[in-house]
């Protein structure tokens, strides 16, 4: 059977009869050509029908599934396959409330490797449909075997029930169970947007309970902790709260339900947030050669600042401030605990930190492979490097039995060994390197020479086990009289030791080390070192000194030595910042500066000449971070002190990053079908509507996915806007006008309509079999019989009849020039003279005469070719010139 897709483009047959009937059957490969193009433009198919059953699996992944549920339904698609026919198709798509193409539709398929979603929080079956829809053909029916629940909450399937039945589209039903034993969580926490600072506000906390009578409730305001006992729950339950807010700011009130007897965890925490009003605050973490300057310039512009020494100290609650301020401190003096503290604040709580530069920060503070260096807006390797000449380098190691000692879940020793390993990876072939190990007596485990063979070294150092006493003075004398003989200018010694070691005239060693320009380090671990001697023997010998209580920190100390003695990874020059901001503004000149490059996508806001960033932002996770890569220090930053803008430069931006909403503005976030919406009140001071305002918004999860749209005005001074919701958990929301922040809150999606599916909707499922003619499944058997309407195919020949047509044509060129093409080749050739027939054309010209005898000019016939009548007309105007010349 054949059908035409354009049966309108048939109309133009009747050109080929005209074209026929005027040139005749030399115009009939002509004709074909048109022929062919009218079938190709009217798009003419071969049909054919089939009684196979084309068959899609609608699988419910959501989060209302329980696992056993989800295995019933993937035990019952494998055992319906098993009535499949061979030229039956099957697809299978996965759903909840984004959609994923297992498999497309196919007579062979595999079940075993199920993918699954990426969001689980919703049901949008009507998504779902419209894939199966995109996937088949539309003159090809298919039964759709839905194994859900139904509780839609996401989308609507009763949109497109129309539709399926003119798509030829047959559902049936395998209904998953959902009901579960016992279950409890928050639905939602309301309380004001904003408060004056020691005012006491109302908390409400709404919580959905389903056999769960008793638990108990922790909220946690400002660091502290309230619990209570909750008794005698029903179905819905409204708590009412009370709290005071003691410090200024954003502020989190986290609420979480701490019950063993439940079946959903994920919503058993939800957090809602106040914007205290008052001064922001800052925790400002103090490092080498601090300067009351800068910090009091922000003190001038409205901020109240906690200083904190973290070398010292435990950080304070760090939640409670709207900024952190990092000055010149080397990761020595902050451990990898704060440091994880500090990353968090950013990522997860929405915090801004500012790092600052100096001698002591960044590469030059060691923040290699640290929590900080993740949250950078700059790399930490530079795009160009200041090295050194190539070093000598030995580490004589304690290996004594307090050495075997485990700390924090690790041996000393091994981590040791490691760190060891480390400087090793950033020696080169030419550098030379060396490692004694000493107990009561020491040994060169890896001796001084060429580092030619890493892996050998490497492999030699993990042979070290731990011994007896500590007799640091033989070891660090043998060194010396090695370095002494090597033919290089930079050589060092790095000491590390744990504990009281034996006597020994360590003054006369190490200043007669340091003559032969031999430096000496010293690290001490823990509270048994002997931290004296290591200072001195540091002091003496030029080198540097290091402590810390943890084993942890090793790695990173004897990195920053490493790095320290290999290259010089800090610029000291006079320069004018290059600006890369909208607003043009001259800057103060700068001294110096830590090497750093540029990382993608975050901006360079100030440059030096050479492009080596000095002041960078970027957005990590809800929070932003800032690192200006100079000193705002006598040494570096000499002109920037004295600058009068210094405070409200770097205050208007801090102030950018931090959560915040101007008081013309009233936002409110919500979750709805899947979606966040996102609803803003605009009015200036006096409080009239702001109308066609250009806003714009951004959203970012905990993951650092962004979104972005324009708001879009609904009504006078009202605007809204909308982002996907793919996961629970934090969002961070920012409104924009031209560029300008105007709002930036935190929100939270913390409860799933999933968790509240009690049981399957019954009446959808009847809607939906009334409409598509199916039924509800048990057999797995039924799964493959018969659809009412034939399986059509359809082959589109477009491809051939253009293919066949352009050949015609080509035919047909080749036909009418074979003549010319003949004697092209003859005389290309030289085997033949073209001559012109004379008898024949005279024969002609008699037969032509004969016709025309008796008339002045050629009478043409309507019965003679064109070509013909070119002929006659030529003999005529021969036998004219021919009758002159016997006149004459």
């Amino acid at each position: 059977m054949i059908s035409f897709e354009n049966p309108i483009f048939l109309i133009l047959i009747p050109i080929i009869y005209i074209i026929i009937k005027r040139y005749g059957k030399r115009s009939l490969l002509r004709s074909l050509e048109i022929l062919l193009i009218i079938f190709a433009l009217s798009g003419f198919q071969i049909v054919s029908f089939s009684d196979r059953t084309n068959v899609f699996f609608l699988l419910d992944q959501s989060a209302s599934i329980p696992s056993w549920e989800r295995e019933k339904a993937i035990s019952f698609i494998k055992e319906s396959l098993r009535y499949k026919k061979s030229y039956d198709r099957v697809g299978i798509v996965s759903f909840g409330g984004d959609t994923n193409v297992e498999h497309d539709l196919s007579e062979n398929i595999d079940i075993s490797s199920l993918t699954g979603i990426k969001n689980p929080y919703f049901t949008n079956i009507e998504d779902a449909v419209n894939t199966v829809l995109g996937l088949k053909s539309k003159d090809t029916p298919a039964r759709i075997i839905l194994l859900s629940d139904l509780q839609e909450n996401a989308g609507n399937i009763e949109n497109i029930l129309r539709k399926l039945k003119e798509e030829k589209i047959q559902i049936d039903i395998f209904p998953l169970n959902t009901s579960f034993y016992k279950e409890i969580g928050i639905e939602k926490i309301q309380n004001p947007e904003m408060v004056h600072l020691g005012q006491v506000f109302p908390v409400t906390i709404k919580i959905k309970s389903y056999g769960v009578k008793n638990t108990k409730l922790r909220i946690r305001f400002e660091g502290k902790l309230y619990t209570y006992e909750l008794k005698d729950l029903k179905e819905d339950n409204i708590l009412s709260f009370s709290l005071t807010s003691q410090k200024t700011g954003l502020k989190e009130i986290e609420v979480e339900i701490l019950s063993s007897d439940d079946t959903y965890k994920e919503n058993n925490l939800y957090s809602s947030y106040v914007y205290v009003q008052g001064k922001p605050k800052i925790l400002y973490l103090v490092g080498k050669g601090f300067s009351s300057i800068f910090p009091q310039a922000l003190i001038n512009q409205g901020w109240e600042i906690d200083f904190d020494y973290p070398k010292y100290k435990k950080i304070p609650m760090i939640d409670n401030y709207q900024a952190v301020i990092i000055d010149n401190v080397p990761t020595s003096d902050i451990s990898l605990d704060k440091m994880d503290l500090i990353k968090r604040y950013v990522t997860e709580k929405g915090g801004t930190l500012l790092i600052l530069g100096g001698d002591k920060s960044f590469s030059a503070g060691n923040y290699h492979g640290t929590p900080l260096e993740d949250i950078l807006p700059v790399t930490l390797k530079p795009e160009q490097i200041l090295k050194k000449s190539n070093v000598a380098i030995v580490i004589v190691l304690d290996a004594s039995g307090s050495m075997g000692s485990y700390s924090g879940g690790e041996a000393k020793i091994e981590l040791a060994k490691e760190s060891s390993q480390l400087v090793i990876d950033l020696l080169e072939e030419k550098d030379y390197f060396g490692l004694i190990a000493f107990d009561h007596s020491y040994q060169w485990i890896v001796p001084l020479g060429p580092l030619s063979d890493k892996e050998k070294a490497s492999s030699l150092i993990y042979k070290i086990s731990p011994g007896g006493g500590t007799a640091l003075y033989p070891p660090l004398k043998s060194a010396g009289e090695v370095l002494q003989r090597v033919p290089l200018k930079s050589k060092h010694i790095i000491a590390i030791t744990d504990g009281q070691t034996e006597g020994g005239d360590f003054y006369n060693l190490v200043r007669e080390l340091a003559k032969n320009n031999i430096t000496v380090s010293t690290i001490g671990i823990g509270e048994d070192a002997n931290i004296p001697l290591l200072k001195d023997i540091a002091s003496w010998g030029n080198g540097r000194f290091y402590h810390t209580w943890n084993i942890r920190n090793l790695p990173q100390l004897l990195l920053s030595e490493t790095k320290a003695l290999l290259r010089s990874n800090i610029v000291e020059k006079r320069f004018l910042p290059q600006a890369n901001l909208e607003e043009k503004e001259e800057f103060p000149p700068l001294e110096g500066y830590v090497l750093t490059s540029s990382r993608y996508p975050y901006p360079v806001l100030l440059s030096s000449p050479e492009g080596d960033p000095i002041l960078a932002k970027g957005q990590f996770g809800l929070g932003q971070v800032i690192a200006f890569t100079s000193a705002l220090k006598p040494y570096w930053g000499r002109e920037w002190l004295s600058w009068i803008k210094l405070g409200s430069f770097f205050s208007e931006m801090l102030r950018e990053s931090i959560p915040h909403q101007i008081s013309e503005v009233q936002i409110s976030i919500r979750g709805e079908g899947g979606k966040g919406i996102i609803n803003l009140i605009y009015t200036d001071k006096k409080g009239n509507y702001i109308n066609f305002a250009d806003l714009k918004y951004k959203v970012i999860d905990m993951e650092g996915k962004e979104f972005s749209g324009n708001m879009i005005q609904k009504s006078a001074g009202n605007y809204e806007g909308t982002f996907p919701i793919d996961r629970l958990g934090k969002y961070q929301i920012t409104i924009y006008e031209k560029e300008k922040i105007i709002a930036k809150v935190p929100w939270m999606f913390g409860n799933s309509p999933e968790f509240s599916s009690k049981k399957f909707n019954n009446n959808l499922a009847q809607k939906i079999l009334s409409f598509t003619s199916g039924k509800f499944l048990s057999n797995p058997s039924e799964v493959f019989r018969r659809i009412s309407y034939p399986d059509i195919e359809r082959k589109n020949l477009l491809p051939i009849l253009l293919i066949t047509s352009l050949i015609l044509f080509l035919l047909e060129l080749f036909l009418r020039r074979l003549k010319e093409i003949k004697e092209i080749i003859l005389n290309f050739l030289g085997k033949v003279k073209i001559i012109e027939d004379q008898e024949w054309y005279k024969e002609v010209e008699k037969k032509i005469l004969e016709e025309f005898k008796g008339s002045s000019s050629p009478s043409m016939l309507e019965t003679v070719s064109l070509e013909m009548r070119a002929r006659m007309f030529i003999a005529h105007l021969k036998e004219e010139e021919r009758k002159k010349k016997e006149k004459k």
